[in-house]
């Protein structure tokens, strides 16, 4: 076991699964034309034009632009594309608000609680403050690093989120370990020199180059890596 003394860990699809309020989204988006069709036609279209796009140009954005700002874009794009009379503004609301109101995965609580007791643990997540004001009060972080305050992104190649993190806790970056899903987990992290794990609960394509130091499908995975 390396010596690591800080673990960071990201939020969405690592500690909260937000595919546990899919249907909720969609419900409050589409209304009286709701059925598992369109539903699926837009989750569909939000993954290429919203969720994958936001991974690909986070890392070559010339100037920071919140989340909201990127979704209420995105959204005003997809229903003029798609001739439809949804509210881009509204369905914003709902992304931002579901997002804190999403399900944490089962072994969430106990893997940060049992991490506390020998490390650091921090959050380091993609997010505006509306998406995570709820889900931190579930876990008692020593502190937490939001791109909405960095003004940066996990994937930009200036490195400023994680950089805030080294400087935050004056160690080495190989004296951290990163926990998070997406490929700007694994590609910001091992850019600023911190060791990585990859978890991956859904069977994603894995679409980075990078090999993570830790490949895991659970936190529960982690104890004996991490010896807690």
């Amino acid at each position: 076991m390396k010596n690591y003394k800080i673990i960071c860990i990201d939020m969405f699809q690592t500690l909260v699964n937000v595919e546990s309020r899919v249907q909720h989204i969609w419900k409050r988006i589409l209304e009286e034309d709701y059925n598992e069709e369109l539903k699926e036609k837009y989750v569909k279209i939000v993954k290429t034009k919203i969720v994958d796009k936001f991974h690909i140009n986070a890392g070559t954005k010339i100037k920071f632009k919140s989340l909201k700002e990127i979704f209420l874009a995105s959204f005003d794009d997809i229903f003029k594309e798609n001739n439809a009379k949804y509210c881009p503004r509204y369905s914003t609301k709902v992304f931002m608000q579901e997002h804190d109101n999403a399900e944490l995965y089962h072994d969430s609580i106990e893997f940060v609680n049992r991490a506390k007791k020998n490390y650091k643990v921090c959050l380091v997540s993609d997010a505006d403050f509306e998406m995570v004001e709820n889900q931190v009060k579930r876990f008692n972080f020593d502190n937490f690093f939001i791109s909405e305050k960095s003004q940066s992104y996990k994937g930009e190649p200036n490195n400023k989120i994680f950089k805030e993190v080294i400087n935050h806790y004056n160690v080495s970056p190989n004296q951290i370990i990163h926990i998070g899903d997406s490929s700007s987990d694994i590609i910001g992290a091992n850019r600023a020199g911190i060791n990585t794990c990859w978890i991956n609960r859904h069977n994603y394509k894995k679409r980075f180059d990078i090999k993570p130091d830790h490949e895991v499908k659970s936190l529960m995975e982690l104890y004996p890596i991490l010896d807690i």
